[in-house]
C-alpha cells in the first residue's frame, strides 16, 4: 500500500497543503481515504491528480472549471494545453487569487515572510502579478515597521524579481508566435 500523508502529497505534487485542503473542501476535487485517526491518506492516483490540477491551475485555468473532471480528462486537458499555444490565455481565477492573497496577507501579519516567499515562487501568470504580487507589495509598503525589517525588505525584492520574471516569460512567449 503506497499511501501518503498530506505533507508528502504536497511535496510530491507541488500543490500546497492549504491548497489541497481548499480544493477538497470547496470543489471536491479529490477524496482521499481517511484513516482511523481521521488523517487523510493519498494514493498514487491522488498524487497524479493533484499534479495535473496543479499544473493546469498554474497555467491559468480556474480550479472550478476542472475540479470535477476525472483524471483521464485532466490528462487530455493537460496534453491539449502542452500542444497548443492557447494555454497562455489566462482564465478568470479571481476567487483563487483572492483566497491566495488573503492567505499571504495573513502570513505577513504574523511575520512569516518565508511562507509568503515560498508561495510567491509558485505563481506563474500575469493575473497573479496584478491580483496577488502587486497588492502584497502595497500591503508591505503601508506597514511602517517594514522599512526597518530586513525580512520584509528581502521579500519586497523577491516580489519585484518575480514580477519581472513572470512578465518577461509572458512577453517572450508572445514574441515567439
Amino acid at each position: 500500500m503506497n499511501d501518503f500523508n498530506i505533507q508528502a502529497a504536497s511535496m510530491m505534487s507541488g500543490v500546497s497543503v492549504h491548497q489541497i485542503r481548499a480544493w477538497e473542501k470547496r470543489y471536491s476535487a479529490l477524496t482521499p481515504k481517511r484513516l482511523g485517526n481521521n488523517f487523510r491518506s493519498y494514493s498514487q492516483e491522488n498524487i497524479t491528480r493533484l499534479k495535473l490540477l496543479g499544473e493546469l491551475t498554474r497555467r491559468g485555468i480556474a480550479i472550478s472549471k476542472i475540479a470535477n473532471l476525472n483524471t483521464d480528462e485532466l490528462e487530455k486537458q493537460y496534453d491539449y494545453l502542452m500542444n497548443n499555444e492557447s494555454h497562455h490565455v489566462e482564465e478568470d481565477n479571481s476567487i483563487e487569487n483572492t483566497d491566495k492573497l488573503e492567505l499571504l496577507i495573513n502570513f505577513l501579519k504574523v511575520k512569516r515572510f518565508d511562507l509568503v516567499n515560498h508561495e510567491v515562487l509558485k505563481l506563474k501568470t500575469l493575473s497573479a502579478v496584478s491580483k496577488i504580487i502587486i497588492p502584497l507589495m502595497k500591503y508591505i509598503m503601508k506597514d511602517n515597521e517594514a522599512i526597518y525589517n530586513r525580512d520584509a525588505k528581502n521579500l519586497l525584492n523577491v516580489l519585484i524579481d518575480e514580477t519581472s520574471r513572470i512578465s518577461n516569460s509572458s512577453l517572450s512567449f508572445k514574441g515567439s508566435r
